[in-house]
């Protein structure tokens, strides 16, 4: 819900690495390099990728010096149709590079990570039939699921109806091989901020149509290495395709932790009772209340309902002895006390799923079959585009820095909090 004097978007600061990729429908034009430079002034990507640029490998290495960057590969155009450019500085090594007509795989080194990452630089055919094969012969063909991988670019493909405005309606068999391919590579979406739509037919009325074709997807242990990665679509200027943005952190962002009541804690027998107390003891006052009970939760969670990887590994310890006995001889005391750890632990296991549910965000009665990985991953996912990193004040000027970021955040619900009492005594005193 949009609250008044406050606006929440996710801008860019000035990140530690940045990709940029853009279909720019050809490289010879008058305004394409005006547009160029203008992102790279504005954002400074360390990385630059160009797609449909029509153009040779001279001009390629032209553009790359009057962008000011130090290396270069090209995949020519075909008959002039397609053509990627990569550009790099020299915060990044190259250590790979392969190409086909479509799209380029590229292993970086980024500076000050050990790691290796694999970038896929993707225009996909705008062939139906051929884009489909594409995707199939990429889910044969995944790299080693322990690589830190990034697909990017044209991907050419819609997956909802969300992303589409005008024209036919989408149609869920129209995606199928994509969406095939991403759940084999265990690929994420990355998500965006900025316009929904990367991609216009430039046409007015019934004939417009808007479409979001170009995205990011990585996996998780890309997330793990740039727990922070965002992705911005850049404004439509002089294509009909929309610049994107991938910026990467490595390392999370420092600041406490938001308080989230956990579900499975409402199952303890004396959670209860301790939330009640909690209140009474500050007369029912909303914000008392509040704040004993954020003082209290956490030795309670300790010392009463404790910690659930301890329990686990205390329960299997016990089991591994019981079982080892079991096996020198038979006694039914020791097997009653196995199939009773067994329980517990397996309702461990439960509220482990539960509370990684919780934190992903979805509906544990639902999805409670799914393993505890899975909310695992959902909820690196929904962290990786939870980081609100600007507000705007009621003036129109974007806050970034993070003590005043809190300032304004507890000013604006004080206000909120306080408006409907202020109105009370206003009704009263007439």
């Amino acid at each position: 819900m949009t609250k008044p004097g406050v606006t929440i978007q996710r801008p860019l600061p000035n990140l530690k690495m940045k990709i940029c990729l853009w279909n720019v429908r050809g490289a010879c034009r008058k305004d394409f390099l005006p547009a160029a430079w203008s992102i790279i002034e504005e954002q400074h990507p360390h990385v630059f990728v160009l797609f449909e640029t029509k153009s040779d490998d001279y001009r390629a290495k032209e553009v790359m010096f009057q962008l000011k960057f130090n290396d270069y590969r090209v995949i020519p155009p075909n008959d002039k149709r397609g053509g990627i450019w990569l550009f790099w500085k020299y915060e990044v090594d190259l250590v790979l590079f392969t190409a086909e007509t479509s799209h380029f795989h590229v292993l970086f080194n980024f500076k000050n990570i050990q790691r290796e990452v694999l970038v896929t630089g993707m225009h996909a055919p705008s062939v139906p039939g051929v884009r489909h094969q594409l995707w199939r012969n990429l889910r044969d063909n995944l790299p080693p699921p322990e690589t830190p991988w990034l697909l990017a670019g044209d991907l050419n493909e819609v997956t909802s109806q969300s992303e589409k405005l005008g024209g036919r309606p989408y149609r869920a068999n129209q995606s199928r091989d994509f969406t095939n391919f991403v759940d084999a590579a265990g690929l994420i979406d990355l998500g965006f901020s900025g316009c929904p739509f990367t991609w216009t037919n430039a046409r007015d009325g019934i004939e417009m149509i808007k479409e979001m074709l170009d995205r990011a997807l990585a996996n998780p242990k890309l997330l793990d290495l740039f727990p922070q990665t965002k992705v911005h679509h850049l404004p439509r200027t002089n294509s009909d395709h929309a610049p994107i943005i991938i910026s990467f952190f490595d390392s999370v962002v420092a600041g406490p932790f938001p308080f989230r009541c956990k579900e499975v804690w409402m199952e303890h027998p004396t959670f209860g009772e301790f939330f009640l107390n909690n209140w009474r003891i500050a007369d029912n006052n909303f914000l008392r209340g509040r704040q004993n009970f954020l003082a209290n939760i956490k030795n309670w969670n300790t010392n009463v309902f404790g910690n659930l990887n301890k329990q686990k590994r205390r329960l299997l310890a016990r089991i591994n002895g019981i079982q080892i006995a079991l096996a020198k001889y038979h006694s039914d005391f020791l097997v009653n006390l196995e199939q009773s750890l067994l329980k517990d632990l397996n309702d461990i296991f439960r509220k482990e799923r539960l509370i990684w549910a919780q934190k992903a965000g979805l509906n544990w009665r639902k999805y409670g079959d799914y393993n505890t990985k899975y909310f695992h991953l959902l909820a690196k996912i929904k962290k990786s585009r939870g980081k609100i990193l600007a507000l705007k004040n009621s003036n129109g000027d974007w806050i970034t820095k993070l003590e005043d970021l809190k300032n304004l955040a507890t000013g604006f619900y004080e206000t909120v909090l306080l408006l409907p009492w202020l109105l009370v005594v206003s009704i009263q005193s007439l």
